[in-house]
């Protein structure tokens, strides 16, 4: 629990944080309120895997109560929730979690089934999920990340929930190695020097001219690189969570000129302010006020700013021969020994593989793509949809993420756990001794566990104990 000290420190912080600002706020009192209250937590329901009612019921009967985000079909927000990752819905894949603001991008992105997408700043993974899952199954994303230490978060947040057709690649997204005008789509969610995080922070720095500045320059080529990504007619949605006009109207003012103009924002029910053509002595472009900037106020939420941009065909780069493909083949699944393996020990009929390519990364893992998820010329990818086999000295292990995918249609070497608190501890990475009967139905090795609704993934049945084999970023801290 933070000391008086540092509350004192936390509001001194945020008093000179809205203070540069007061001239953009109408109600800075209003501002200065709220900054100072506790940020709701927002989620959002995976179609994939639950249903809208399924989740709320669920979660209402451990204690959370939620409201639905009126703005935001299938989300909702929870007023005090100190633990959202801990729940079996949440290891099984039932929700994200997501700031309610960062929600909008996507949006007003408008990802539309078939398309090919990048998303230039993907991790953690939640503006990436959304996409995908708006492609319903269709078309591709390309979840790109500069920085390898965020890479995990990204692949986990894909496999938790079985996004099949997400590719993900490692690189500086000012430079991406790609012809140009390939994407139909492009989401810009770049660093910032993130003000609008002043609620979740304990010490929110206030803008610093030189730190600012220094970013805004990163802001402005990556801005650029994805116009020269996407089509004539494509959309390029530019994000921060920051108010600085310097990292907001004055970077599109710099680097739109005739190569793209802006559109209306439209999110019923979501205020927003429009972005300004003048600050501190500085002039921007004319449609800047069809940008919005969303102060935490408005709309009891983080702050955030947001531009969406339609590209035309001025100054379009000449188009190049395409780069060779990565040095990765796709697998035949029919021939490959794991697949064949996996289906004959859970009980999978073949005809569950047919929409899907089978790829292989190295000698370690096989991955799943829907068929017309291929990667793209010029970007080595470092994962493909969902891991679904890996190789350890014991033979092929089933992921997590293949078994919960598949866990519905799962008829052999699975375990029905019976009460919570079995579920619980395997999720906590527990070993716990399995009911006899229970063994006697299944043959030493992995299995798939689940509970009641929940397809928790893989556990290791040896002698009658049940090991969990969820994967680290899955396993809960047990309880003190």
């Amino acid at each position: 629990m933070p000391t008086l000290r540092s509350q004192s420190q936390s509001c001194r912080s945020v008093s000179a944080i809205l203070a540069r600002y007061v001239s953009l706020v109408e109600d800075p009192n209003a501002l200065q309120a709220i900054a100072n209250t506790l940020l709701p937590v927002g989620f959002w329901v995976n179609p994939l895997k639950s249903h809208g009612a399924s989740l709320v019921d669920y979660l209402q009967a451990v204690g959370i109560e939620v409201e639905p985000i009126e703005w935001m079909p299938g989300a909702w927000r929870a007023r005090e929730w100190r633990s959202p990752g801990q729940t079996l819905a949440f290891t099984a894949g039932w929700y994200y979690v997501q700031e309610e603001i960062a929600m909008a991008a996507v949006p007003v992105l408008d990802p539309q089934p078939g398309e090919q997408i990048l998303d230039m700043c993907a991790a953690p993974g939640g503006k990436t999920a959304q996409i995908a899952l708006r492609l319903q199954n269709t078309g591709l994303v390309i979840a790109n990340e500069l920085h390898a230490a965020r890479m995990p978060s990204l692949s986990t947040t894909i496999a938790r929930l079985g996004l099949t057709n997400v590719i993900t690649t490692q690189g500086d997204g000012r430079v991406l190695p790609l012809p140009p005008h390939q994407f139909d789509r492009v989401l810009v969610d770049v660093p910032c020097s993130g003000e609008g995080n002043l609620r979740r922070r304990q010490h929110p720095r206030p803008w610093q001219p030189q730190h600012g500045l220094r970013i805004a320059a990163a802001q402005k080529k990556l801005l650029s690189r994805a116009l020269d990504l996407v089509k004539p007619g494509g959309v390029v949605v530019y994000s921060t969570c920051t108010f600085a006009p310097e990292e907001n109207e004055a970077v599109l003012d710099a680097v739109l000129g005739d190569r793209a103009y802006l559109e209306p924002i439209h999110l019923p029910g979501l205020q927003g302010q429009a972005g300004v053509t003048q600050w501190q002595g500085q002039s921007y472009r004319q449609d800047m006020p069809l940008a919005q900037r969303y102060f935490p106020h408005f709309n009891n939420t983080g702050g955030f700013f947001m531009a969406k941009l339609r590209r035309t065909d001025a100054a379009c780069l000449a188009s190049t021969e395409p780069l060779e493909h990565p040095t990765l083949a796709s697998v035949s699944i029919d021939p490959v020994a794991p697949i064949q393996k996996l289906q004959k020990d859970f009980g999978l009929p073949d005809t569950e593989f047919q929409p899907y390519a089978c790829w292989a990364t190295g000698k370690k893992r096989l991955w799943l793509t829907q068929k017309h998820c291929r990667p793209i010329a010029g970007l080595q990818p470092q994962t493909l949809g969902i891991p679904v086999v890996s190789y350890t000295n014991l033979g092929f292990k089933p992921t997590t993420a293949f078994l919960q995918h598949w866990g519905a249609q799962i008829q052999r070497n699975v375990v029905e756990l019976r009460h919570e608190q079995d579920a619980l501890a395997f999720v906590q990475g527990e070993t716990q001794t399995l009911d006899t009967n229970l063994v006697s139905e299944m043959e030493p090795g992995y299995i798939h566990v689940r509970y009641g609704a929940f397809q928790l993934g893989c556990g290791r049945q040896i002698e009658g104990k049940l090991q969990s084999q969820l994967p680290k970023t899955l396993r809960w801290a047990a309880k003190r």
